[in-house]
């Protein structure tokens, strides 16, 4: 059976902006904690581009970027974004 570490340099490197995204996405996860601990957490999680957030919020990306903070945007690089759609489905129920 193969070490984390095997597997990790074993992927291949266009995999790794998605892989640091989801990573980013369950550590904010943990450390906010679930918001209303009678609902299931959910298992399948994506993560979105600002033109996805922006389709799902029927707005514009102009608003997207202008709202990253409470839309819990993980910053891959200085110009990629990327959002937790389970963030952004809890933004849209407290709305």
């Amino acid at each position: 059976m193969p070490t984390q570490l095997e597997v990790l340099e074993s992927m291949p490197r266009e995999m790794t902006p998605a892989t640091i995204a989801r990573l980013a996405a369950m550590l904010m996860e943990l450390h906010q904690g679930p918001e209303e601990p009678s609902k299931p957490r959910e298992v399948s999680e994506s993560i979105l581009t600002p033109d996805e957030v922006a389709k799902m919020l029927k707005t514009d990306r102009r608003w997207v970027y202008r709202h990253t903070r409470e839309l819990g945007a993980i910053r891959l690089s200085r110009r990629k974004l990327r959002f937790s759609s389970t963030r952004v489905k809890r933004y849209l129920d407290r709305r």
